[in-house]
């Protein structure tokens, strides 16, 4: 029953409690017309809420009840006595006191009374911080009320002395509470004044730290900021931050009613204002940096250049993609890149330097320009600059090589240098090798400067066609879709002569040409360049000339000029163009005593140097050279400065263009090389013409009999592929000629007798004629050096005239040092070839020989008897056909990058012709062995010795050969030491290509195999012969059906330097090996057509981590199991799926 009437007594109460707060909140309205203040009316009314809560809580004490609570302390009831607003005005306040007063109804007056002293009071204080003031002494009185509530409620239980430990320890917390509403009350007072003086303090932090960013702004590049710098200004940029946060909040706030904003905001907020001027003052001091901020820049790792991507040129990424495959090599030290001006050697360079791998390779990049106008000291300059050197107060280069030395020591650098057109001793600059993997990387446009740095070369090719069209589009692409400009801009680019440095010159002179006409008058002054100069072109003809001036030996440069007589970009055959300097006394002398072999070989050495210096562009194995089309012009233009070497060339390839009689009266040399040539002037006055090239106009079907009358001094006439029938009989005229080029010209059925009169003729070409063999009248020719011919018997009796072949005519050349015999007509040449051979074999001079020898005899006899074969040295050159009755070119000879000079291809032979053979075989570095009829492998020819030589060999339709070699068969022996091509065709027996135990030297070059449709190929190597292939770097292997595994051993390392794997169609073929952990360490390139039971290829992240290239069907790419460790979605990324 007591619990529930005290509950509803209590609700009763509280009911009633709120009814007076309602009145109070009603009776506001009655205190703001006599106040006009909203806010102390606020204060007021917060101040009553405080103040009946705290009520509230004694009357639950009382009801509850403490049982040895004082009974006048249990009745006690708490009144506040409310003074009215308007005796709350300053202008009523005691200056320094204001009495509040809190009694009991029932007790003795004064029981809970307490004076507060407010001295923050005077008669400056607006009524609305009156109003703020009196709210927080209503709160002050209620707070020290209740702590001394609390401290009696305690005394009362402290029957002991801990319980009046207590009340010490309440009454001290009461006075803490005390202090801290005290400091409350001054932080929200002072708000005002915070905000000011956060905004001040802010201001001059900005200022210090715009002053700062200023000075670092000044000295960007050259110095830094030290990393306490970096610190301070982080935390400056934070605390200003933070005090923005303030302000923008302060700004909010003053939008709001002073209702709104409540004591504990006030004072929170201001304290916020005080903690972060401290911490500004505090950044403003440590902000002085008396030892300064900035210091020297640290050397960065590498500086960006400005390059153009060339992802899209293979003819340039092809060679940056090389060089860094070079730099991973710790062996190698200088790489050099060679090429001609503007091919894009620059460009490359600067890929290099931006490129993303070469930063995590090296310490330092450190890029230099080198040119004939630079000094190693400028370079040294350069070099100190990079490495941030002082080196403006050393006197003696000696000391800036040290310095620079000292600076490199310890660090992996690589030297990129641009342009060096001489050699430099980088030990004199500074750079010495620290035996640390740093590089040397140099461009150049001579070649002998690679010599002395380089340890390796890479050279740079011009654009293909494609590349250079697609470049220039690229650079014109606004103007090229225009009406009719296309076809126009073909031209011009072909003028551009593939060279990255020409397109992007000419493309931005010609990108603001937008109609058809200024295209066309552009295009016609661009191909008189550089008679006419164009701008941008000038760096290139100064640099020709240059090249041209440095030859000094004027033979060389007349050498070098004769090479702008042929058309540009076509290819201009090595022997050919020897032959014609010879002819003119350019090489060799004119001592018709010398050896045509000197000749050649001095004009050899002549042609290297000007591929060397990048004048003429190297073909393939240096069968050929090229000029391009802007050395041409430059040569063109040079020659028809120097009347010694006035040319006639015609303006194009395809034009008709044809000679006017000063022309033909002025020329030292004449070229109309593919001009739709139809008919020759009667009697031309050229009586100072050296050289008449008419090459490939097979409408010239006539020349006039009296046309060569006046060229008495003519050396050369080249005749090729022309469609004359015949020549004319002022032919004999030609006294002082040296060289006669009829080859190919397939309608000359005849050669007239007047060739006899050419007693200077040194070479003579007439192969591709219907000419049976060697004229009668050509016995006269006593001073013959060179001849090719062709061996040709038509089965009709009208085709030749000279049927009947005279032999005797052979011995009378005696001076005949290279002869080449194409043999066209085979049947009939089994017939002559033994007494045309006896003939050949008298012959002692000698030093190349081309020819068939259709039976093994016929070869025996040659070399018992030609004194020529006999001294070995003389015989360098030799390509020897035995047995092959369809001869064509030699295949094996393709395969390498330089020129072999002595082959063997030998056909259908058998046991009985193996002796003869060996004895050629020690002479010959390349052989081809085909449809040999009882051979098991190479070493039935009994010597194995006889392969030593050996460096290319292609074995096809052996079809009893089961092993290229059994090293178990050779006791000590050395087998192919070497070997570095082997291809295998159509061998229907062959089991295995190497077996048995080799020796360490046999295979050790061997860096091509390629297998192709040997049915019964089971075992590539058997074991052991792994080990001895190191050098491997490409195996093909294609067709071999039977095939199951490609290595059938357990080795950890397979091949560490093959690059390149091919498998295509083996239907067998289930795994690579048989240990599935095996790396291939240099593996960059694989293929795999139609290998449906290759399942996996038991590659990981790490065993093939060059690999560049996987080419191969889409459907068995997704069907392959792969393992759980990301390596499929690494490999997708280099896959050309089809």
């Amino acid at each position: 029953m007591r619990t529930a009437s005290l509950n509803y007594t209590s609700n009763h109460k509280e009911k009633a409690r709120r009814r007076r707060l309602m009145d109070l909140v009603d009776k506001r309205s009655d205190y703001s017309p006599s106040c006009g203040d909203d806010e102390a009316v606020n204060c007021h009314y917060q101040a009553l809420l405080v103040a009946m809560t705290i009520q509230s809580f004694i009357q639950k004490i009382h009801y509850y009840g403490f049982p040895r609570l004082n009974h006048k302390m249990l009745k006690l009831n708490l009144e506040l006595c409310i003074v009215p607003l308007d005796s709350l005005r300053p202008t009523m306040l005691s200056p320094r006191t204001s009495i509040m007063t809190v009694g009991t109804n029932g007790g003795p007056p004064g029981t809970l009374a307490l004076l507060i002293d407010f001295v923050f009071f005077d008669s400056t204080v607006s009524y609305a911080s009156a109003g703020r003031v009196w709210f927080w002494k209503v709160f002050l009185v209620l707070t020290l009320f209740t702590c001394e509530l609390v401290a009696a409620v305690a005394g009362s239980m402290a029957d002991n002395l801990l319980a009046s430990c207590i009340s010490e320890v309440i009454t001290q917390a009461g006075a803490d509470v005390t202090n801290y509403a005290r400091t409350k009350v001054n932080l929200s007072q002072s708000m005002e004044k915070n905000y000011e003086k956060l905004k001040n303090e802010a201001v001059k932090l900005q200022a210090l730290r715009y002053d700062y960013e200023k000075e670092v702004q000044k000295h960007q590049m050259k110095k830094t900021t030290t990393s306490s710098f970096d610190v301070w200004l982080r935390s400056v940029n934070k605390t200003l931050e933070n005090a923005k946060i303030l302000e923008d909040r302060y700004q909010d706030d003053q939008k709001l009613s002073y209702r709104f904003i409540h004591l504990k905001r006030r004072s929170n907020y201001s304290g916020k204002l005080e903690k972060i001027c401290e911490e500004i003052q505090k950044l403003v001091e440590e902000g002085k940096f008396l030892g300064g901020f900035l210091v020297d820049k640290p050397i960065e790792p590498v500086l960006k250049l400005n390059a153009p991507q060339i992802k899209a040129f293979p003819s340039l990424q092809r060679p940056l993609e090389q060089v860094l495959e070079l730099l991973r090599n710790d062996k190698l030290k200088g790489i050099g890149i060679w090429g001609t001006l503007g091919v894009g050697k620059t460009t490359i360079m600067k890929n290099l330097n931006n490129h993303e791998e070469i930063a995590k390779m090296f310490d330092i990049v450190i890029w230099a320009n080198v040119c004939s106008e630079r000094s190693e000291e400028k370079l040294q300059e350069d070099i100190s600059w990079r490495l941030k050197l002082k080196s403006e107060d050393v006197v003696h280069r000696k000391d800036v090589a040290r310095t620079i030395s000292e600076e490199l020591k310890g660090k992996k650098y690589l030297l990129l240098l641009d342009e060096v057109m001489d050699s430099i001793e980088l030990e004199n600059i500074g750079i010495a090798d620290n035996n640390n993997g740093s590089k040397v990387v140099f461009t150049t446009e001579f070649r002998h400067v690679c010599t002395s740095l380089a340890d390796r070369l890479i050279e740079v090719r011009p654009l293909s066609p494609n590349e250079a069209w697609m470049m220039f589009q690229q650079m014109v692409s606004d103007v090229i879709d225009l009406p009719d400009i296309e076809p126009i801009a073909r031209l011009v680019a072909k003028e551009c002569a593939r060279l990255p440095l020409l397109i992007k010159t000419i493309a931005g002179s010609f990108k603001s040409k937008d109609s058809v006409s200024e295209w066309r008058k552009g295009l016609k002054d661009l191909q008189k360049w550089p008679e006419i100069e164009i701008p941008g072109l000038t760096e290139l003809h100064s640099f020709l000339k240059f090249c041209y001036d440095q030859l000094k030996d004027d033979q060389k440069r007349k050498c070098f000029l004769y090479g702008a007589l042929y058309p540009a970009e076509s290819k201009i055959y090595t022997d050919y163009l020897l032959e014609c300097w010879a002819a003119e006394g350019l090489v060799g002398g004119t001592n018709e005593r010398r050896r045509f072999q000197d000749a050649r070989d001095e004009g050899y050495d002549t042609l290297k140097h000007l591929t060397n210096v990048s004048l003429l562009e190297k073909g393939e194995r240096m069968i050929y050279v090229s000029m391009n089309n802007s050395i041409r012009q430059v040569a063109l233009y040079i020659s028809s400065q120097d009347p010694d070497c006035k040319f006639f060339t015609g303006m194009s390839e395809d034009s008709s263009d044809f000679l006017e009689e000063n022309d033909w009266q002025q020329s030292k040399r004449i070229a109309m090389i593919d001009k739709k040539l139809r008919d020759l002037p009667d009697s031309p006055d050229c009586s100072t013409l050296l050289s008449l090239l008419l090459q490939r106009n097979p409408n010239l079907t006539e020349i006039p009999q009296s046309f060569f009358e006046h060229m008495k001094t003519l050396l050369v006439l080249d005749l090729y592929g022309t469609g004359i029938e015949s020549l004319p009989s002022s032919l004999a005229k030609l006294k002082c000629l040296k060289g006669l080029y009829l080859n190919n010209c397939i309608h000359l059925t005849v050669l007239p007798p007047e060739v006899g009169e050419l007693f200077r003729l040194e070479v003579l070409d007439t192969r591709g004629c219907r000419i049976c063999f060697i004229p009668f009248h050509i016995q006269k020719l006593v001073n013959l050096r060179c001849l090719r011919v062709s061996y040709y018997k038509s089965s009709n009796p009208n085709g030749c005239h000279d049927m009947d072949i005279d032999c005797n005519v052979i011995p009378f050349l005696a001076k005949l040092e290279e002869l080449m015999i194409d043999v066209r007509s085979y049947d009939h040449w089994c017939k002559d070839v033994a007494d045309i051979m006896s003939q050949v074999a008298t012959l002692k001079n000698l030093t190349t020989l081309r020819i068939c020898f259709p039976k093994s005899e016929v070869l025996k006899t040659f070399m018992q008897h030609s004194p020529s074969w006999k001294d070995r040295q003389q015989l360098t050159s030799f390509r020897f056909f035995v047995g092959c009755r369809n001869r064509k070119r030699p295949q094996i000879l393709e395969y390498f990058k330089y020129k072999i000079d002595r082959y063997l291809g030998y056909c259908q032979g058998n046991h009985g012709d193996n002796s003869i053979i060996c004895d050629l075989l020690p002479e010959t570095d390349a052989l081809e062995l085909v449809e040999h009829k009882d051979i098991t492998s190479l070493l039935d020819f009994v010597n194995v010795a006889s392969f030593n030589r050996i460096r290319g060999c292609l074995i096809e339709k052996c079809n009893k050969m089961t092993t290229i070699a059994d090293g178990d068969m050779v006791e000590g022996g050395i087998i192919l030491p070497k070997l570095e091509q082997l291809h295998l065709t159509n061998l229907q027996s062959l089991q295995t290509v190497f077996r048995g135990t080799l020796s360490t030297e046999s295979l050790s070059k061997l860096h091509t195999i390629v297998v192709s449709s040997c049915p019964m190929l089971r075992k590539l190597f058997s074991h052991g012969v792994i080990q001895q292939l190191s050098k491997l770097q490409k195996l093909v292997i294609q067709n071999c059906i039977e095939m199951e595994k490609l290595i059938d051993e357990q080795v950890s390392t397979v091949f560490p330097t093959l690059e390149t794997l091919i498998l295509i169609e083996m239907p067998k073929l289930r795994t690579l090996s048989v240990d599935m952990s095996l790396t291939w360490p240099s593996l960059k390139e694989l293929q795999v057509y139609k290998c449906p039971e290759l399942k996996s290829l038991s590659f990981d992240k790490d065993n093939v981590a060059k690999l560049k290239s996987i080419e191969t069907e889409k459907v068995w790419w997704e069907a392959l199991y792969w393992p759980e460790n990301g390596v499929k979605e690494q490999l997708q990324l280099i896959c050309n799926l089809r």
